[in-house]
């Protein structure tokens, strides 16, 4: 198969975001799990939980990846007091799913198909991550990542431009009758 990928050094933030969200962002509140991986892009995948209750992924993808260290390092450090809770027996928190991170993620969904192991095709859900807000350890707010850079509409900007000079048109024409 060719990669018709285009080489890191020519990709823009524009071109990145007309990739990544394609639809509608909006804003989830998400319970982050300390469970990480990567994807074939190299993007950071991480397990999210949505009400009621459903398994998501959430994605960090391209330019954002390096925002997303605090929110990592923020995760791992909740990782590690749940390992401390569980040696002092407290053995709910031993469970990786029992620690959850909310953060409220600015982002856009994407579904895939993967096949389950007797075959059949179930849909899985991403919310690609455009900008996010959680609590730190003293519970001050930290908001990381961008929003979308937008595609300029170059139609509308000649349109608006366009009714604009009619309009100033119409007016000199108007105070020249009077």
């Amino acid at each position: 198969m060719t990669n018709r990928r285009r080489p890191p050094v020519q990709v823009t933030p524009l071109i990145e975001d007309a990739g990544l969200f394609k639809r509608e962002v909006r804003d989830v509140p998400v319970d982050l799990v300390p469970v990480f991986s990567r994807n074939n892009r190299g993007d950071l995948v991480v397990k999210g939980i949505v009400r009621p209750a459903a398994e998501i992924e959430v994605i960090f993808a391209g330019r954002r990846l390096r925002e997303a260290a605090s929110l990592v390092e923020r995760m791992r450090k909740l990782r590690m007091q749940g390992a401390r809770a569980a040696l002092n027996g407290h053995e709910a928190m031993n469970q990786i799913s029992q620690l959850r991170l909310p953060v409220q993620v600015r982002g856009t969904w994407r579904f895939r198909f993967q096949p389950d192991p007797s075959g059949w095709e179930v849909k899985n859900y991403q919310l690609i991550a455009a900008q996010w807000a959680f609590a730190d350890e003293e519970g001050v707010t930290v908001l990381a990542g961008w929003p979308p850079a937008k595609q300029e509409n170059r139609v509308q900007e000649r349109g608006r431009a366009v009714r604009a000079r009619n309009a100033a048109l119409r007016a000199v024409r108007a105070a020249r009758q009077q």
